[in-house]
């Protein structure tokens, strides 16, 4: 069953913003302060912890500044009812894993090389670009991973797993946590409707303009399935979009992804379904 995307309108509420507002401290690490993107901490926590080549190196830094963001944002998903798991660590050694999914321990000087490291999942082996991102849908398999740092021996890892996911309406703030720029989505369920139409209105507030991707996916067991894709430019700060899906004979239920660019600072304030 095919699903339809209709743009009715983007409108800007305001200009003027605050990213972290209701935005949630790591519990993991409570010294660090709240941040969207890792890239924000990562002078912090080389105060709090300097490198010095023998108790501390480098990737510690890169991947305690992704824990403190991704844990936070865990802690923001599950409040909306629903669970996503997160680790952030050296896959070499002494390695990452996160619930089923877990990185491939290989030497840095092998990610580097061949410009990938393997993260395996009971749906197979993906590749994540080296200093980039992969979303990874497959079967019932749902997750997220980036290598925002790659040394000759070791190299960082950040793992998403979603578990059960957030079901719209969604009215407390979430973050789209960032690895140093690597800005991840954020995924949804969204039930059934007898209607042939379902009105999205979804509250964003970004660091600047940008265009962020919308899809409808699958549900579980078939999250590679794409329903639709839409790209739509949201101005900054604060601002509604407005959209409508469509389904014939009704909007059967699918996974909302919605996807910021890279680079940018972005917050999801919340979403509602009304009737058209």
């Amino acid at each position: 069953m095919a699903l339809r995307f209709s743009l009715r309108e983007v409108r800007a509420v305001r200009p003027e913003f605050n990213l972290t507002r209701g935005l949630l401290q790591s519990k993991l690490l409570p010294w660090a302060p709240v941040a969207v993107d890792s890239s924000r901490l990562y002078e912090s926590v080389r105060r709090e912890a300097p490198a010095d080549g023998v108790e501390v190196v480098e990737w510690m830094i890169y991947s305690a500044s992704d824990n403190a963001v991704f844990t936070a944002w865990e802690d923001e998903y599950s409040r909306a009812g629903s669970r996503v798991a997160t680790g952030s660590g050296d896959a070499y050694i002494p390695g990452v894993r996160v619930e089923d999914v877990r990185g491939e321990s290989v030497r840095g000087s092998v990610v580097a090389e061949r410009g990938y490291g393997v993260v395996v999942t009971p749906a197979g082996g993906f590749r994540v670009p080296a200093r980039g991102k992969a979303l990874i849908a497959s079967g019932d398999v749902l997750a997220w991973a980036s290598i925002p740092y790659v040394g000759f021996v070791q190299w960082v890892l950040t793992l998403v797993r979603w578990l059960e996911l957030a079901k719209v309406p969604i009215r407390e703030r979430v973050r789209f946590p960032a690895s140093h720029g690597l800005v991840a989505p954020n995924m949804f369920h969204v039930p059934a409707t007898l209607s042939p139409v379902r009105l999205f209105r979804v509250g964003l507030t970004s660091s600047r303009r940008q265009v962020v991707v919308i899809k409808g996916r699958g549900t579980r067991g078939s999250y590679e399935k794409v329903l639709f894709t839409a790209e739509v430019e949201v101005p900054e700060g604060e601002s509604e979009v407005i959209f409508n899906v469509l389904g014939v004979p009704f909007v059967q239920a699918f996974t909302l992804e919605i996807q910021p660019e890279d680079g940018t600072e972005t917050v999801l304030d919340y979403i509602d379904t009304l009737p058209p």
